[in-house]
């Protein structure tokens, strides 16, 4: 039977692929207003591509903005172009789907559409559930379907006017190294609220002024201070502390020995990238891969398709998809002491709004540092401050395969 598919593209482009690629109907028009048009543009490409090649894929974009009346009146011609379209074409099946349309919009289609006999789709992407109800809008023609999982990282990028150009961990060598350190990255995650002051200094004797590390210039990666090689901790080492340095040393990361326990340097790039921050990125990469996660990305590079901010491209600590749902998390190790971890802490709470490039999903902190010396931790900050995201902090990262575990299955973070 043939099938024409109606789309309308709003805020959350994405969302609008979902019934697309699941359904592959022969006819799509994707209606868009004004402010939509690129992104109904977006979507024509990216579906000329993933579907085959008789599918016919149309844009209209004149769809009216805030105004109800002429919403009212487009649908309604577009209802009649759509019944003429079936009059035309014998046993074509029409249908709709309004995406996160806001309500009055929603109401006017629905309305419209019931002149056409469309069948209307409602994506309930959290439940993993596809709804369809006759034109009628009878309870007894409602069906559910499980929704599959038909998009990646990639695509849902694209959709947005984001394009990832790479990622660390899409390279079989940093793989390699980051599965041979994993018992060495997960004993320092269990360990982080007791490690945090140290790592939180590693951080910054790789990353601070005239650190181990020298600036990169834009088109080259970190390159190795040779001259700042050999550092010194602030205070003599005590145990836990003592094993981590000995278990490092012992990794060729870090030459450490209990005879100068001030003493540190550092070998190769590698140390000093993972003892600068990276050995959290790697932890979160094995929980997401343990817990079964088949879209990861961690240290991802993605450009503006528009190429409107992409003089300081955003890299995302780790993306994650599944089951059409986008994971966004940022890794934090602080400074020492607990009010340079919450200076750092909210400030990194702010900017990830704006570093995760508007992309709808959820978007989680991941932070190590002296939190629990502090009179208020970043959970009471994000929440009083409406902050939409959410934290983990150095005592918790032991529970994050829960967290993945949770979040897979009910597109909630907390494990609660």
């Amino acid at each position: 039977m043939p099938h024409l598919h109606v789309a309308l593209v709003t805020e959350r482009p994405e969302a609008s692929l979902i019934p697309i690629l699941q359904l592959r109907p022969q006819q799509i028009w994707l209606v868009a207003d004004r402010q939509r048009r690129q992104a109904a543009e977006r979507l024509h490409i990216l579906l000329q591509h993933e579907l085959s090649s008789p599918t016919r894929i149309r844009i209209l974009d004149d769809l009216p903005e805030n105004d109800p009346q002429r919403i009212s009146s487009y649908a309604a011609r577009l209802a009649d172009t759509l019944q003429q379209q079936r009059a035309s074409t014998p046993g074509l099946h029409v249908t709709y789907d309004l995406a996160d349309s806001n309500k009055l919009t929603t109401l006017l289609f629905q309305q419209a559409m019931r002149h056409c006999d469309a069948e209307w789709l409602y994506i309930d992407a959290r439940a993993g559930t596809l709804y369809r109800m006759d034109p009628e809008f009878q309870p007894t023609s409602l069906q559910a379907h499980a929704i599959e999982s038909v998009l990646d990282i990639d695509i849902y990028l694209q959709a947005n006017g984001r394009k990832r150009v790479k990622a660390l961990s899409d390279s079989t060598t940093w793989q390699t190294a980051a599965g041979q350190r994993k018992p060495l990255t997960r004993y320092l995650a269990h360990q982080a609220d007791k490690l945090a002051g140290l790592m939180g200094e590693f951080h910054e004797l790789v990353h601070g002024k005239g650190g181990v590390i020298e600036e990169p210039s834009p088109r080259e990666g970190p390159r190795l201070n040779t001259a700042a090689r050999q550092q010194w901790l602030g205070h003599p080492p005590r145990f836990p502390c003592t094993d981590a340095l000995t278990q490092l040393n012992d990794a060729g990361l870090l030459e450490w020995t209990s005879d100068q326990p001030r003493r540190v340097a550092f070998p190769t790039l590698e140390g000093a990238l993972y003892l600068g921050g990276a050995w959290l990125t790697e932890y979160v990469w094995h929980c997401a891969r343990d817990a079964g996660l088949a879209h990861i990305a961690c240290t991802a590079h993605i450009l503006d398709l528009s190429g409107q901010h992409n003089g300081a491209p955003v890299v995302s600590d780790c993306l994650a998809m599944h089951h059409n749902q986008l994971l966004f998390i940022e890794c934090l190790t602080t400074r020492p002491g607990p009010e340079a971890c919450l200076s750092q802490g909210l400030r990194k709470l702010h900017e990830i709004p704006e570093h995760s490039a508007g992309l709808a999903g959820t978007s989680v902190l991941i932070a190590c540092g002296e939190f629990d010396k502090a009179h208020q931790h970043l959970t009471d900050i994000r929440r009083t401050q409406g902050l939409k995201v959410e934290v983990m902090e150095s005592a918790a990262l032991k529970y994050l395969p829960d967290h993945f575990k949770s979040w897979m299955e009910s597109g909630r973070w907390s494990i609660t």
